[in-house]
């Protein structure tokens, strides 16, 4: 039999796999990290499709800097006092945090996602999709969405957007244009963005609201459109970090352009590739923090089913040790249809009731195990199989054949293409 160890928790897990089964395993590209000074003043000094950066800051006078909530982290503490020092002693600036529809943060947070350096230098404060005093319409996208943004964005003579790219689930990735929406939007706005990933004419999620896509993707390009709308002159800084924090490339410039390089290069380095499809898939959400609770965890089946067969077996190997992620989101289950569910989550406006809605319908499409520390009961309500074990979980889908096994120990950064 074939060792596999898996991070699980805190943990490390190890099993053995049957002779039975022809195994694989499935990893990204590990880029060398970087030093983040240079590479940050290298990246302003030939952004992509923009001005150099500090020929960019010369034509503005006051400039609103979007950065990332406590929730997505970008870096920003290392990467403000670089500018600050830089190119921002002169100039007049403020701060707004892309909360979305988040809560609002403490000044602590605050600090932390600034340093405590520019915190002080720099006045800040959060959005509020609910204050529609500080709220504009800027116009329609040809869908009929309203666009209404924070008014600071309208009243800057220019604004920088800040952010990190990863996978995200519906918009296809993170970072980028993100920070404008859902980050500093209304709250109307965020929830007509978020319901494009819905088909228009038919039930069912649109199959290009995924992992991965930019293209076709319908909730990526409702956000473009939106963006087109702005007059703002805007210039981008994405960073990509590793799991230690760690930068691996900047990407700065062009809201559009160089976003979508950024994503270009995040999926040559984390996609991962295979001819066909196999029996059994083995993912690892690849432990603490990544599977502290359910809804962290179904990135890592989210980016696994591009690996399982149809009536497939995907064993997910993620504890969960603080729960599902919200006390609402088991209640999605109770619908006694698919199609019940989906007329109740296009009318909410919580995200969670999407990441429910996702997991039941990977759940219809092959057998889910879920190894973790959450109650039998609660597993089998949302339509997987529970298992305390990965050996129960082997046990259990080894009939003895010859089968396909892909395993992936870093299901959360790791997207089956």
């Amino acid at each position: 039999m074939t060792m596999q160890y898996l991070k699980y928790g805190n943990d490390v897990i190890s099993c053995k796999l049957p002779p039975n089964w022809q195994t694989r395993v499935l990893k990204h590209k590990e880029p060398e990290p970087l030093s983040l000074k240079e590479a940050l003043l290298n990246s302003l000094k030939t952004p992509i499709h923009e001005k150099p950066f500090a020929d960019w800051l010369r034509q503005c006078k006051d400039i609103l800097l979007i950065v990332p909530d406590i929730t997505r982290y970008a870096g920003i503490e290392r990467i403000l006092p670089i500018l600050y020092e830089k190119f921002f002693k002169n100039t007049n600036i403020k701060i707004i945090f892309a909360l979305g529809n988040h809560r609002k943060q403490t000044e602590e947070e605050k600090k932390d996602i600034l340093s405590s350096f520019i915190y002080e230098k720099i006045p800040s404060f959060d959005h509020d999709c609910f204050e529609k005093n500080s709220l504009t319409s800027i116009g329609w996208t040809s869908s009929g969405l309203e666009i209404i943004l924070n008014s600071s964005l309208i009243r800057a003579d220019a604004a920088i957007v800040t952010g990190s790219i990863n996978f995200h689930y519906l918009a296809g990735f993170g970072g980028g244009r993100k920070a404008i929406f859902p980050g500093i939007a209304g709250y109307e706005t965020i929830l007509g963005i978020h319901k494009k990933v819905f088909n228009k004419d038919r039930p069912g999620k649109h199959e290009l609201a995924k992992s991965g896509v930019l293209e076709g993707n319908p909730m990526h390009e409702e956000i473009m459109e939106g963006i087109s709308l702005m007059k703002t002159p805007m210039f981008l800084i994405n960073t990509v970090l590793d799991d230690k924090k760690n930068l691996l490339n900047i990407f700065s410039g062009n809201i559009q352009t160089a976003h979508a390089s950024g994503c270009k290069w995040f999926m040559d380095h984390f996609g991962c590739g295979i001819e066909e499809k196999g029996d059994v898939v083995i993912v690892s959400a690849g432990g603490f923090p990544k599977d502290i609770n359910f809804i962290q965890a179904h990135k890592a089946i989210e980016h696994a089913m591009g690996a399982v067969k149809d009536n497939g077996t995907l064993i997910v190997t993620g504890r969960c040790g603080d729960g599902l992620g919200n006390a609402d989101f088991l209640r999605w289950f109770e619908y006694q249809t698919i199609e019940e569910m989906e007329y109740h989550v296009r009318k909410s406006d919580k995200v969670y009731a999407q990441t429910a809605y996702s997991t039941r319908i990977k759940a219809n499409r092959c057998n889910i195990i879920l190894v973790s520390d959450l109650e039998d009961e609660v597993v089998k309500k949302m339509g997987l199989i529970p298992k305390k074990t990965i050996e129960e979980a082997i046990d259990s889908t080894d009939n003895g054949r010859e089968q396909q096994c892909y395993v992936i120990p870093d299901g959360s950064n790791t997207l089956m293409c």
